[in-house]
């Protein structure tokens, strides 16, 4: 059943193997599927799952099941993430309110009316320079540059993939539950899938970098996957 399979990769904590004929699938496909996966010489690790069973996974030399490979802007889901979990607790009223209403830096008259949806869709008309914001990355504080980021366009008309728009989603879980976003990640994601091994990174202020780097194991990894591919479900809990 769906609930069985479900519960299948958390079993104390740790994963059950099936072969793939067990499991209906041709077991030639998915060699080639994982000699594909290692065609990319910076491929550290894959894992292949059906019906929350490893059928097979191959890591590269010096690196096992426990290594570590960093998210990048693949984070940028996992902390946007918390923002559907907040909206759903009440804590966010609706997607479609000001910024403002949480940031106080955007109640200026050129920010007022960006709103979180537009935020998440990096539709918020935020300057977009030629270094598209690569040098946030290197600042001591990437939090108050984020916030002294000026308006270019107006809110909604144009997409642009901002670094900036994500770094802001960190501040405003702050202003609405008093936790820092690692925490609510840990809290209301990692912990529920039982994973326990990670690095969620912050620049030198002690600001959660939500606009990229979480640390996991391709095998941690593939919970979030299942938990995104199930709609937020996990072991029947509702947990986006």
């Amino acid at each position: 059943s769906l609930r069985r399979q479900r519960q299948m990769c958390i079993r104390d904590r740790t994963w059950e193997k099936k072969s793939a004929s067990e499991l209906g699938l041709n077991e030639e496909k998915v060699n080639l599927l994982i000699e594909k996966s290692f065609e990319d010489k910076a491929t550290m690790g894959a894992v292949i799952i059906k019906d929350g069973y490893i059928v097979s996974e191959k890591y590269a030399r010096g690196f096992n099941e426990n290594s570590y490979g960093t998210s990048w802007s693949t984070a940028k889901s996992f902390y946007a993430a918390l923002i559907g979990i907040s909206l759903d607790k009440g804590e966010i009223k609706s997607l479609d309110e000001p910024v403002a209403n949480y940031v106080d830096s955007y109640n200026s008259q050129s920010k007022q009316d960006i709103t979180i949806r537009e935020i998440l869709n990096m539709t918020s008309g935020l300057e977009f320079p030629s270094h598209e914001h690569e040098m946030m990355f290197f600042e001591e504080d990437h939090l108050k540059y984020a916030l002294e980021v000026e308006v270019e366009n107006p809110p909604g008309e144009k997409f642009q993939y901002n670094n900036v728009n994500s770094m802001l989603l960190g501040d405003i879980l702050f202003q609405v539950t008093g936790k820092k976003a690692d925490v609510l990640f840990e809290e209301r994601i990692l912990q529920p899938l039982s994973i326990k091994d990670y690095k969620l990174w912050k620049d030198e202020n002690g600001n959660v970098m939500t606009y990229c780097c979480v640390d996991l194991s391709a095998r941690d990894y593939s919970k979030i996957g299942l938990l995104f591919s199930r709609n937020g479900t996990w072991n029947d809990e509702k947990i986006i």
